[in-house]
């Protein structure tokens, strides 16, 4: 009886540490996958009825980033790509690293798609765009 109860508590043990390695390795492959996930800002111009959209793609060249339109969604892709490369007389270091950016956001009807414009300053990219004029807040004047 005394074997089967340590057997018990060893079962009990691995299963326990089975579940701690499981939950930390959950974490560090959200982390990972949060890392390729920009982080963006949507700001409203009421006035102007303008939308901006800032998304922080630091170390993206421009020539990596693409936008465009599907469907009802604007479709943000960026390829981060940095390679260091380090020659001595005694030893060789090169250091790589690749990563892909994808976000996209949904279009309403009431959004003018010819007034999108996109540009990139600084690791961030800028989109505006308005709604579409018969959908623009007006006041009325009361007569």
């Amino acid at each position: 009886m005394a074997e089967v109860k340590k057997e018990l508590q060893t079962v009990e043990k691995k299963v326990e540490q089975g579940i701690v390695e499981g939950v930390e390795k959950a974490k560090e492959v959200f982390t990972n996958l949060a890392r390729h996930i920009p982080l963006a800002n949507l700001m409203h111009n009421r006035k102007k009825d303008r939308y901006t959209i800032e998304i922080d793609l630091p170390g993206v060249e421009k020539e990596d980033i693409n936008v465009s339109i599907e469907d009802d969604y604007l479709i943000v892709t960026a390829v981060k790509k940095m390679k260091k490369e380090l020659k001595e007389s005694d030893y060789y270091l090169l250091e790589s690293k690749y990563g892909k950016y994808y976000r996209a956001f949904y279009l309403g009807d009431d959004i003018d798609r010819d007034s999108i414009d996109a540009k990139y300053e600084d690791g961030r990219l800028i989109i505006t765009f308005d709604k579409v004029e018969s959908k623009k807040r007006r006041d009325i004047a009361v007569k």
